[in-house]
């Protein structure tokens, strides 16, 4: 077989495999471009936070509503501190929260040790009413109120509010009231 021959048969089976028979290699595509948008995030957020001036004695205590002047052990005392509510977004749900644990702590000048023992805790209302104790968009623009209640617990003489703790000023130090945003789509 002569040169010639072997290209021309070696082209052919080429084009052949190439076009796969009905021309294969033949077709058409088009693409275009779409601009899908912007889309925004909502925001929580608590501004404006103020307390009360006065400590008074929580409901179901003696005096209750009374202004404080002095406690003594078996005491509860309250505060409301209010803040301005910013929820926005669609599915939003947020749960107010304060630390687990809120210290008291003794500010007096005594440099001694104590057997102070009180402890701290908070409830919650708004304006317009909570869902099962949960902020979410209805409650924009709301106000947030906590009630912190000090509990004096009454002691015993050797273990905690005994006569040590006459006489002593103390103080529950800053609160971050925190607005913890709830998993809309758990597993």
């Amino acid at each position: 077989m002569n040169k010639t021959t072997k290209g021309a048969l070696a082209a052919s089976t080429a084009a052949v495999l190439l076009l796969g028979g009905a021309g294969s290699l033949a077709y058409w595509t088009d693409n275009d471009v779409v601009q899908p948008g912007s889309f925004a995030s909502g925001e929580i957020k608590l501004t404006n936070g103020t307390c009360a001036t006065s400590w008074t004695y929580a409901p179901g205590n003696a005096k209750a509503g009374s202004v404080v002047t002095a406690i003594v052990p078996g005491d509860k005392i309250t505060k409301t501190c209010t803040f301005t509510v910013l929820a926005k977004g669609d599915n939003l749900s947020a749960t107010p929260t304060l630390p687990a644990v809120i210290p008291v702590r003794k500010t007096s000048s005594d440099p001694g040790t104590s057997t102070l023992d009180a402890t701290a805790a908070a409830t919650y209302t708004t304006t317009s009413g909570f869902t099962a104790g949960k902020l979410t968009p209805s409650n924009n623009n709301d106000t947030l109120s906590a009630a912190i209640t000090v509990s004096f617990p009454y002691g015993d003489a050797t273990t905690k509010n005994a006569n040590d703790t006459q006489n002593l000023i103390a103080a529950v130090d800053a609160l971050t009231v925190s607005l913890v945003q709830d998993n809309p789509n758990p597993a």
